[in-house]
């Protein structure tokens, strides 16, 4: 793929905060008390600079938790014994400090002396909070929008009642239409210059980036309102989208900065190849991986200890033989030591992820992939929706496309890894292979449509796997059509439909947190968005 990535940082995240947060240190209740009561002296794009250096992927403890067993990507052979309400608070303590940020920064643009000069930069802007607030309600449901990050504007604002999700996606789709339709070529615009640390200032790159954000959140809402959804989709396909080869993130290489993913994974080992991937990756159970056919299943999982491909089962039973490491001290395949031994650090019976891939700071945090909008077209073109007719040839050409881009991005990160010794994927895979993969009876796009359906969405998944939030997304507006297999009564990402608000909100905005829950902060509620 190309990388459109977010070319340099141009404020540290510490002076950013600085800059426009009088006390990054303060409690999250803080954000909805009168936080905003002081002195802006940051001036627009600093501002700009502060919403985009909150783009960075926060709740990796997240992943590893719960949002790997709840999609099924992997399987934990034992409870993470951490608490949910405990990890959600850092998602949306960035989200309202950004919002806040992107706030002020409208104010100052709108009081400009010819505020139409900065049409742009406006519009950079309302790309960057539309999508972080996309993201954010599909991942709690209802959320404070319309009254939130405006404190600055007095105490009326201090306790932001929570809007309903139809109505911020709504507002955000639109907002994503406006950004698109308005970034402008013309001369008299400001530029950030510096500042713009994103796209460089690159007009077409943004008019992408929205216009691709417009048709994956169109497809989310699409079984919920379907009438707004195909407009949306009937549109987009018209307009500039990401293509194959391009994909839009945060590339640390190109930032000489580092990204630790590592972390999530050793605070416990118990993440394992599952057995719902497995079953979608290799066509046998031989522990020599003479079943494998996924070009991409070497690359995010490795044998176990003994050098033997075990997945753990999604839904264990009493016959399950156990984990052997047990989480004990020395029995961690994720141990930074094996960076340079390749050696298994102890024992342990399945076959965990990849420790190049766990370990490696260079991985880019990805918003929104060309792979994905191919295989969004392509369920587009399955499905006959969004104002065009199903075609199968078409819709096989989009899925052919997103599998290929998937699997050559992937060969492509692992190849130029800095950690990877053993096994290090060639720079591209060959021709013949990619062949070989999607000749594969479990990969050759199938003649039934439904049947091409379960297809599509199988390796939008799997393409997704870098991106657990948009692969739980993916499941959920789906009805639960990706992999997946019933899951123990005990498991504890059980049913888990949504996370719940930061303890802090329940005292720090009770009432319009009460009204939102009716007391009960239930993570199996569906969000609006779910079927």
């Amino acid at each position: 793929m190309k990388s459109l990535y977010i070319k340099r940082i141009g404020l540290p995240f510490v002076l950013a905060c600085s800059l426009t947060i009088s006390s990054c240190e303060r409690d999250f209740g803080d954000i909805n008390e009168p936080w905003d009561n002081r002195v802006y002296s940051a001036k627009i794009p600093e501002l700009y600079n502060s919403v985009a250096n909150s783009m960075l992927e926060g709740g990796r403890g997240i992943f590893s938790s719960f949002l790997y067993q709840r999609t099924q990507l992997a399987a934990n052979y034992a409870a993470s014994g951490f608490r949910l309400d405990n990890q959600v608070g850092g998602i949306w303590e960035n989200y309202y400090f950004a919002l806040a940020d992107f706030r002020k920064a409208i104010e100052l643009i709108d009081a400009a002396p010819n505020p139409q000069s900065y049409t742009n930069i406006k519009a950079m802007l309302t790309t960057l909070i539309a999508f972080k607030t996309l993201k954010t309600t599909t991942l709690y449901g209802d959320i404070p929008y319309s009254e939130a990050g405006k404190s600055f504007l007095g105490a009326a604002y201090y306790r932001p009642a929570y809007d309903g999700q139809e109505s911020i996606f709504s507002a955000a789709l639109a907002d994503l239409k406006w950004a698109a339709d308005n970034l402008t070529d013309a001369s008299d615009q400001v530029s950030l210059g510096s500042y713009e640390t994103l796209l460089q200032d690159d007009l077409s790159l943004w008019v992408k980036f929205a216009q691709s954000l417009r048709l994956r959140y169109a497809m989310v809402m699409r079984e919920k309102n379907a009438a707004a959804a195909d407009a949306i989709i009937s549109e987009v396909l018209n307009q500039p989208l990401l293509g194959p080869d391009e994909y839009l993130g945060i590339d640390p290489v190109r930032l000489t900065m580092e990204i630790n993913r590592g972390g999530s994974f050793r605070g416990n080992a118990y993440v394992r190849l599952g057995s719902t991937i497995w079953n979608a990756m290799s066509s046998s159970n031989a522990v020599d991986g003479s079943g494998i056919f996924d070009l991409r299943a070497k690359i995010f999982f490795e044998p176990n200890s003994s050098g033997e491909w075990k997945p753990y089962p999604q839904t264990p039973s009493s016959n399950t033989v156990a984990e052997t490491d047990n989480g004990g001290a020395g029995n961690d395949p994720y141990a930074e030591v094996r960076l340079t031994t390749w050696e298994p650090a102890g024992q342990y019976l399945y076959s965990p992820l990849n420790v190049y891939y766990v370990n490696d700071r260079t991985f880019p945090d990805l918003f929104i992939t060309g792979s994905e909008v191919s295989f969004l077209k392509a369920e587009i073109y399955n499905r006959g929706i969004g104002g065009v007719a199903a075609n199968a040839a078409t819709a096989q050409q989009f899925y052919n496309e997103g599998i290929t881009s998937s699997v050559k991005f992937w060969y492509k990160l692992a190849n130029g890894s800095s950690v990877w010794t053993v096994n290090r994927p060639a720079p591209a895979p060959s021709d013949a292979e990619l062949l070989t993969m999607l000749s594969n009876p479990a990969v050759a796009y199938s003649a039934a449509p439904s049947e091409a359906l379960a297809q599509i969405y199988k390796q939008h998944w799997i393409s997704l796997f870098h991106q657990p939030f948009d692969a739980w997304t993916l499941q959920r507006r789906t009805g639960d059509a990706t992999p997946q297999v019933p899951l123990a009564p005990t498991n504890e990402a059980l049913n888990l439909n949504r996370l719940t608000y930061p303890i802090a909100e329940n005292t720090s905005n009770h009432d319009n947190w009460l009204s939102a829950t009716g007391g009960s902060d239930d993570q199996t509620k569906k969000p609006w968005f779910m079927p």
